[in-house]
């Protein structure tokens, strides 16, 4: 089944996996937040498969980053540049267009390709 792991180090990295065993991007601490965000059950070739998959990487994110719920605004800017890198980072990592379009659509923004993000193979 595809799923997608977040794990917060610093900034996210992030790794994806399919039934034929894991294949990290980058080799990540134990210790660090992470959640598994499963879509084998989608289709990413539909407006709604890409809409609840962005949906999934959107809550993973939330949940990833927001270890910290008190601590004044400082705390909250750096919750929401983590989510923001999580989601940018997972939506370049799965590199799906309706995806990748549905994301340019909701943030306004463009998403960075794999290169830029530094998630060569």
């Amino acid at each position: 089944m595809k799923h997608l792991v977040t794990t917060l180090v610093g900034a996210l990295a992030l790794y994806t996996a399919s039934g034929d065993g894991l294949a990290a991007e980058a080799p990540a601490p134990a210790n660090v937040p992470r959640e598994i965000v499963k879509f084998g059950d989608l289709d990413l070739t539909r407006p709604a498969g890409a809409q609840e998959l962005y949906r999934r990487i959107t809550h993973a994110a939330r949940d990833v980053c927001e270890t910290v719920s008190s601590g004044g605004s400082a705390i909250a800017i750096a919750n929401g540049l983590c989510i923001d890198r999580a989601v940018a980072d997972a939506v370049a990592t799965i590199d799906s267009p309706l995806l990748t379009e549905h994301y340019q659509h909701t943030t306004h923004r463009e998403i960075l390709q794999r290169q830029q993000v530094g998630l060569n193979r």
